[in-house]
């Protein structure tokens, strides 16, 4: 579909998230509470460098690890940093890759409306939970899931309306992918933990596994590509 124009479905789609994000970040704007300046920095320029190097999927799909960083963002910024983050991180990536702008826009858009999710669950389930160290971790998880969950479910209706693949076609929810999520997203948990206990510092030490885990999913998604060659050429 390279050069071929959206259609009147893919352009509603779009221009829906992009209101609904809009509007959810005003509604979020008014319960306003102060943030961490020294975190957001630290958070930001971590979360902007993993953005800006995607291991490229199939089927126009990129994946980041990124996911650690906007958890503990979504825990702990105000909403403008919150947004901030969000804009920041994918000015870092379009920088380096250069996508079409419709496409960035939505996509900030998207991890918007997801990184807004998974601070409404962060907080509800911290209130739910132990004050504890066990209590955050699985307020920590619970973000991330919430996250991975409506980020894909908000991706695949784009493929859908824009390149007419279906939720199995898009290949969003493969088993192996989301288990790599999981584990992404396990590792949010400590550092959450340990950089609301010690300060922000601690993440240049707790993100150290996110090294290991671009080179493991860049391995499992060249993996997934072998079979998919054929189908992704007739589609084409």
């Amino acid at each position: 579909m390279k050069g071929a124009r959206l259609s009147t479905a893919a352009l509603a789609y779009i221009a829906g998230a992009c209101v609904l994000a809009v509007t959810v970040a005003v509604m979020r704007w008014r319960s306003e509470t102060p943030g961490n300046l020294v975190l957001f920095v630290v958070i930001t320029g971590l979360g902007m460098l993993a953005h800006a190097h995607p291991v490229l999927g199939f089927r126009h799909q990129a994946y980041q690890v990124t996911l650690p960083f906007i958890v503990i963002a979504a825990a702990t910024f105000s909403t403008p940093q919150l947004v901030s983050f969000i804009i920041l991180i994918h000015l870092a990536e379009q920088v380096r890759l250069r996508r079409r702008l419709y496409i960035q826009g939505f996509n900030a858009c998207d991890y918007y409306l997801s990184a807004a999710a998974a601070a409404a669950v962060y907080q509800r389930a911290a209130q739910l939970l132990p004050d504890d160290s066990l209590g955050h971790l699985a307020a920590a998880l619970s973000a991330g899931c919430a996250f991975i969950l409506l980020n894909r479910v908000l991706l695949v209706g784009a493929l859908w309306f824009a390149r007419g693949l279906s939720p199995r076609a898009s290949g969003l929810f493969q088993s192996e992918l989301l288990a790599a999520d999981l584990v992404i997203t396990w590792i949010a948990g400590p550092m959450l933990l340990l950089t609301l206990q010690d300060g922000p510092w601690t993440v240049l030490v707790t993100a150290g596994p996110l090294l290991l885990a671009r080179p493991a999913l860049s391995a499992l998604l060249e993996r997934r590509q072998t079979p998919e060659g054929p189908a992704a050429a007739r589609a084409a």
